[in-house]
């Protein structure tokens, strides 16, 4: 009777929680504000007056339940040309992207002497993966070049694989520094993206062949919704990346549509594929706004100041510097500009900071200001970020 009342009170909570979100959400459309801002925006506040504690534990739900559709959805829309077409700047971005950014930060964090090297060096993979939900939510508002989202979207997929790698690395020189071996961990690395990708599209395939032939179209929603979970979870058994196989799951039944999918198969799964996105987005976004504590920003405010500084900056040499000096030839002014500001940070930067040991060193501060990244790069950026890509991209 006890486990039948936590269930139900759980439940309730997370109704509730996901009701207020989709009152934000309307509220956020009638005032032309990204959802993803007004949500965290919201949550931060009423965690500043009054503290809500959640119904779940954020970082392993994030990781495990938000993380797999999340991923799934957004592969499951890449546009199979542009993604084609914009291969070799997602893939500057997300690894050497990836690379360059936690070093930048690492750098300047241990130079300024606000966190030891391998302190710094945990807080640069936490915030090296971007959170470019609201930049996409005005994508889809404006007549933005199908190329340029994908790049956007595109690298927001395959950076959060890459970060999570990194802060795994992260974690493993910090722990063992005697015995970490560079060399080995950097090839496993490499080695499960590469897995991960095999994993995904086997499994796209397989379950592409088992619907194929079906009349019925909730078989067809969810066989994807077993895709999207269970190409996450063999590859995190077999020590690969989840995030890449998740990816490579949701384009390669895309891909396959044509063949294994009724004619109304695809709508139909970009119908309820929106629906889980919107649910995940929103209980996500509002659950990283409440866990927010502004007054800690106050804490440490030169670290604080430092890593606001850091994290831009290297966005900044990334889009203006990296892009073009790496042959990234069809990005316009214009979009090397978006490219810079879609580099927000959001929950997935939250919750491997929140997931860090108790005892690393350097802990308080590594969260206070990875809020601090996350309130900026995606409140106080984000709400303003129409205006100025309207202006770069001369789109109405």
């Amino acid at each position: 009777m006890h486990a039948a009342n936590e269930i139900a009170l759980g439940t309730t909570a997370f109704v509730e929680l996901l009701g207020a979100a989709v009152l934000v959400a309307i509220v956020a459309e009638r005032i032309r504000l990204p959802a993803a801002v007004a949500l965290v925006g919201f949550g931060a506040i009423v965690s500043s007056t009054s503290p809500v504690a959640l119904p779940f534990t954020f970082g392993p739900a994030l990781v495990f339940i938000f993380l797999p559709p999340l991923i799934f959805e957004a592969a499951w829309n890449l546009d199979g040309g542009a993604l084609r077409r914009m291969a070799w700047s997602i893939s500057v971005l997300a690894v050497p992207g990836v690379l360059l950014t936690t070093g930048v930060i690492a750098w300047g964090l241990s130079v300024s002497g606000q966190l030891p090297l391998v302190s710094a060096f945990m807080f640069g993979t936490i915030v090296s993966a971007t959170d470019p939900v609201a930049v996409i939510a005005i994508f889809r508002r404006l007549n933005v070049p199908v190329d340029l989202m994908t790049l956007v979207e595109g690298e927001s997929i395959a950076n959060d694989g890459v970060a999570i790698a990194l802060y795994g690395i992260a974690l493993a020189l910090a722990q063992t520094p005697a015995a970490f071996d560079a060399w080995t961990i950097g090839w496993k690395a490499v080695i499960g993206v590469i897995g991960g990708i095999a994993v995904g599209a086997v499994a796209a395939a397989l379950i592409g062949i088992a619907v194929r032939g079906a009349r019925d179209r909730s078989v067809e929603l969810t066989a994807t919704i077993v895709l999207a979970y269970t190409a996450y979870g063999i590859a995190g058994s077999l020590e690969f990346s989840g995030v890449f196989a998740s990816a490579a799951a949701g384009i390669t039944l895309s891909a396959m549509r044509g063949f294994v999918l009724t004619a109304q198969g695809p709508e139909e799964i970009d119908r309820f594929w929106e629906v889980v996105a919107f649910v995940a987005n929103a209980v996500v976004f509002l659950g990283t706004g409440l866990l927010l504590q502004i007054p800690r920003l106050l804490h440490e405010p030169l670290l604080v100041l430092a890593a606001i500084v850091a994290v831009v900056a290297s966005r900044a040499l990334l889009a203006f510097a990296v892009l073009p000096a790496l042959g990234v030839g069809r990005l316009l002014p214009g979009w090397r500009a978006t490219a810079f500001c879609a580099g927000m940070r959001g929950a997935l930067s939250l919750a491997l900071a929140l997931g860090l040991p108790a005892d690393f060193p350097q802990r308080g501060g590594i969260i206070d200001a990875t809020f601090a990244i996350v309130l900026v790069t995606l409140v106080l950026q984000g709400a303003t970020i129409e205006t100025l890509l309207r202006r770069v991209l001369r789109v109405r």
